[in-house]
């Protein structure tokens, strides 16, 4: 029997994408060999994760790199590594932040769920600007003499709303201030692991078992040498804040080698195996009454095609929700989400043949579904 099978948990497909929720993504094999090898031997860790960093920057050409505990573990520390630095004194004290800058300015119409993960090492977050919409005005207009930071967060749910990251850039720089970016769900493609850092970012923060395919708990934080450092300072194996965002010695050699094999993916290849995915999915529902499929391939904004659905849930009494939990309760149970309105299918992490099953599974759930009135 498998470990899921022991323990009662039924594996699913995944079409919901590459992340937490669905266990982010599969490890190719030269990643588990890494973990394999890196289980064998006792290691001071500390030397390991600054080894990997030094590494991974040459890698990738920016100019410094830490291993995280995945991209919210990465939040936490680009925080801490604004409000305390390398002060030993200043470490020993996070959460509490008596006598520092600890304001970060954010903008409103880009918060997340996850950027609780800055208030979690001491950061008070300073919100500008309205639900949809932010300028530099008033991003400016935030920035005081508490003011240790500014963030922004890439998301294709957030769409090119508000204040640039370029633009965010050069207001933190004028009032000689750092910009944190969380790029976490943004890869690939490869050139996106500089595209922040070329716009003026100090800190760029990404997850390491979405696009990359490295373990789970893992992510990247990249920039600025100094904060850098403050960062792993803040961080374990040492007693900070840090602490309980504790990366393994395998986790570490397994993101070494999934940056290593990420770069040499043939990653356009990829994009046109989840293309006719996306393409055979949405193919299987055209033209069902009630129901309109949008096929999104804008490499710009998404990491895969993805398939968005419309239903018409006041004619048909079914609700996007009702077909993702249709989907997730079927055998083989699929796991879908709603993004804006609409049943999203991520085409990110389908294996061979998963793609026909999505797509017969999502037609009988549809089938049911009226012509609208």
């Amino acid at each position: 029997m498998s470990v899921y099978e022991r323990l009662g948990v039924r594996p699913v497909i995944n079409a919901r994408g590459m992340n937490t929720m669905a266990g982010g993504s599969i490890m190719p094999p030269p990643v588990l060999q890494a973990m394999m090898e890196a289980a064998s031997a006792f290691v001071d860790v500390g030397e390991l994760n600054r080894r990997a960093g030094e590494h991974i920057a040459r890698l990738l050409g920016v100019p410094a790199a830490h291993v995280t505990s995945g991209s919210a573990g990465g939040m936490l520390l680009a925080a801490a590594a604004v409000l305390a630095g390398e002060d030993p004194e200043r470490i020993a004290r996070l959460p509490d932040t008596t006598g520092m800058r600890d304001e970060i300015v954010i903008q409103r119409c880009a918060r997340i769920w996850y950027d609780q993960a800055l208030r979690t090492a001491g950061a008070r977050l300073v919100e500008v600007g309205g639900d949809e919409t932010c300028t530099e005005r008033e991003v400016r207009a935030a920035i005081g003499p508490r003011t240790a930071a500014l963030v922004y967060i890439v998301s294709p749910r957030l769409g090119e709303r508000g204040v640039s990251a370029d633009r965010m850039a050069a207001l933190a720089h004028a009032q000689d201030l750092p910009l944190i970016v969380d790029a976490a769900s943004t890869l690939p493609p490869v050139g996106h692991l500089r595209r922040w850092l070329d716009q003026g970012a100090d800190l760029a923060i990404y997850s390491g078992g979405k696009g990359i395919r490295g373990p789970q708990d893992t992510g990247l934080l990249l920039g600025r040498p100094d904060l850098v450092r403050a960062a792993a300072a803040n961080g374990a194996p040492n007693a900070a804040v840090g602490r309980p965002c504790k990366v393994s010695k395998e986790a570490i050699a397994g993101l070494v080698a999934a940056v290593e094999l990420f770069l040499r993916t043939d990653h356009d290849a990829e994009w046109a195996r989840h293309l006719a995915e996306a393409r055979l999915i949405a193919g299987a529902i055209d033209g069902r009454p009630g129901v309109r499929t949008r096929v999104e391939d804008d490499r710009a904004v998404w990491t895969a095609p993805t398939v968005l659905v419309a239903i018409d849930s006041e004619a048909s009494g079914l609700a996007p929700e009702d077909v993702r939990a249709i989907l997730q309760q079927g055998e083989p149970s699929i796991m879908t989400r709603v993004f804006q309105g609409q049943l999203l299918l991520d085409c990110h992490c389908l294996r061979e043949g998963e793609a026909a099953i999505v797509a017969r599974r999502l037609r009988e759930a549809l089938a049911r579904v009226p012509a609208a009135r």
